[in-house]
């Protein structure tokens, strides 16, 4: 038997198991085609990656990979933690590990990402001596990176998150990282956010480039990206493009939002790409937006009266959420669905559970259910639910 066959018969078998422990009769999935097959008509269907699905040592990941992906994003392994780790050290071996896979199999590639807050050594922005570093040698600081980074991957990339996450919640900037470093000063990060477009166009002349956020639904904070993105185009710098990260759940957000961020970046010219999508279903996750996450950490919460609460589903997922999963799952596609002719890419943000950040956000150690696959490569009923959508 060839390896596509193991992979469909493994499929089908998978198909068959969720179907029959759901309550809800499921849409039949047919073996030989994935999600990159279903949507071939729309955009592009991706998933995070990492080293151990890349290397094969994660096999049945793998395998779905290979199946149902036309496009990949690296989870960690091309942030500047990882590639720039100390002031003399460079380390591009996981991420050309990343590329060649992409290039022998014909997936297209996001670079992700070159300037973010997050999973950036200080020394970025700060002097050997610990103090901070002028506008000057911060702006160098940016660019010799950009360089760096956008060079040694020329040609081997389709597209960059240029940016990422600079935007608050209420449209203007988040302070941290190069904005905290920079004063918070909204004119002195407005020259910041040109230079580092500018940088990127010069290194990465034949690449996409993108802005990339969370929670890039709010009123708010579409109306701060859709700032930024106006001001660049003001000044000729270019800009090709916006990520929505797509980390969602049950209740939240509301459509109509969605489909407002998609129309307010698809009308200023922006490729829209739709960049981490998972489905949280356990509580408090959305109200963690208003309290915040940093005290959810605390051992408290890992007492047995709160994870009898926080972490209902360890035992294995109920069947009324695994439906209401499926549903919401669906219900969204066909927003994208509605939405293809705006819409390039589709990335989910993992393969299987078992991989997802989101069972250690807000609260750590949670059993989560935010993908399409369960922790035993089982199918969730929202994969035969998405793969039924361009059908209808």
């Amino acid at each position: 038997m060839t390896k596509r066959s193991l992979i469909c018969a493994a499929a089908a078998v998978s198909a068959l198991v969720v179907s029959c422990s759901q309550k809800t009769p499921q849409p039949s999935v047919d073996p030989d085609l994935g999600l990159k097959d279903a949507y071939s008509d729309a955009f592009l269907i991706g998933t995070a990656v990492n080293r151990f699905i890349l290397s094969g040592r994660d096999t049945l990941s793998y395998n779905i990979l290979l199946k149902d992906f036309n496009a990949m994003s690296p989870e960690n392994d091309m942030k500047p933690e990882v590639l720039h780790p100390t002031p003399d050290t460079w380390n591009f071996t996981a991420a050309d590990q990343y590329v060649a896979f992409g290039k022998e199999h014909g997936m297209w590639l996001l670079g992700h990402t070159l300037c973010w807050h997050n999973q950036t050594p200080d020394f970025f922005w700060t002097r050997k001596d610990g103090k901070p570093m002028s506008k000057d040698e911060i702006f160098a600081s940016i660019e010799d990176y950009i360089k760096v980074v956008c060079t040694h991957f020329a040609g081997k990339v389709d597209a960059w998150d240029v940016i990422n996450e600079i935007v608050s919640e209420q449209g203007g900037y988040r302070d941290l990282g190069w904005v905290h470093a920079l004063g918070g000063d909204q004119d002195l990060v407005d020259e910041f956010v040109k230079h580092v477009f500018r940088c990127a166009e010069k290194y990465a002349p034949d690449t996409q480039l993108y802005y990339n956020d969370f929670n890039a639904w709010r009123p708010e904070k579409v109306a701060g990206i859709c700032r930024i993105v106006k001001m660049l185009q003001a000044e000729g710098i270019r800009i090709d493009g916006v990520g929505i990260q797509a980390h969602w759940g049950l209740d939240f957000p509301k459509n109509q939002y969605i489909e407002d961020a998609i129309d307010a970046y698809s009308a200023l010219g922006m490729r829209v790409n739709i960049t981490e999508f998972d489905m949280d279903v356990l509580p408090f996750t959305r109200a963690v937006q208003v309290f915040g996450w940093q005290g959810m950490k605390d051992p408290m919460y890992q007492l047995e009266e709160y994870e009898e609460f926080l972490d209902p589903y360890k035992d294995g997922i109920p069947a009324e959420i695994e439906d209401a999963h499926a549903a919401r799952f669906k219900e969204i596609m066909e927003i994208f669905y509605k939405h293809r002719s705006q819409i390039d890419r589709v990335t989910f943000w993992g393969i299987n559970d078992r991989m997802s950040w989101k069972n250690g956000y807000p609260v750590p150690n949670r059993t989560n259910y935010s993908l399409l696959w369960q922790r035993d490569f089982t199918p969730h009923a929202a994969y035969g639910e998405i793969m039924a959508v361009p059908q209808k």
